[in-house]
């Protein structure tokens, strides 16, 4: 009977052994038993994303951009990193534009990757520009970029960027030469100090 115990209990440590050599490498967060017998453990998958902007030729990367020249273009940098604890594959970055910007070179709108390892960062570089409508209203205004991470359907994570178009009115140039108020105040310290003057040869 005493050895029939001791071999049933051999024999479970070492299926609980070989389960666990079988776990590694999965992350779980927690498991729960499925009605019907079995289990579900849920992976700790875990995701970031980080949307910045720039001027192209600048080399300060912002939250927000101001355009004084609507012919100039923007850089969109995204960048998605895995702080979980497991490898993944097809992870997607979905860039989502405004209307009024149009993307012109860079790094596709949409962007898939696999073999996405624990600490791993993928970077995505967006060129974009205003549209020719947007720059025929000639209005100031912001814009909103928005860029999401999506793992197996699902959104995991999402940051924006934002671009404003400032445009000034051009403000009429001063006239050379004396205005009326020179010609004024000359003449008033003028008066002053002709006042002076005779005031001492008076006295």
């Amino acid at each position: 009977m005493i050895n029939k115990t001791y071999k049933n209990l051999i024999v479970s440590m070492v299926i609980i052994g070989l389960m666990a050599v079988l776990s590694i490498g999965n992350a779980y967060a927690s498991c729960e038993d499925v009605y019907g017998g079995g289990e579900r453990c849920i992976i700790n998958k875990s995701f970031r994303i980080e949307k910045e902007v720039r001027i192209k030729g600048d080399s300060t990367w912002r939250e927000k951009v101001i355009l004084e020249d609507l012919d100039d273009i923007v850089e969109f940098r995204i960048t998605v990193r895995n702080t979980g604890e497991l490898e993944v594959d097809d992870v997607k970055m979905e860039d989502i534009l405004p209307d009024e910007l149009k993307r012109v070179g860079g790094s596709g709108l949409t962007e898939t990757f696999d073999n996405f390892k624990p600490g791993d960062s993928e970077k995505f570089i967006i060129e974009a520009e205003l549209t020719d409508d947007a720059k025929d209203e000639n209005k100031s205004d912001c814009f909103v970029n928005r860029a999401r991470v999506i793992y197996k359907d699902h959104v995991e994570g999402e940051d924006v960027a934002t671009v404003c178009v400032e445009v000034g009115e051009i403000s009429e140039l001063p006239e050379t030469g004396f205005d009326t108020l020179t010609i004024l105040t000359v003449l008033g310290l003028g008066s002053m100090a002709l006042g002076i003057v005779i005031r001492k040869n008076a006295k």
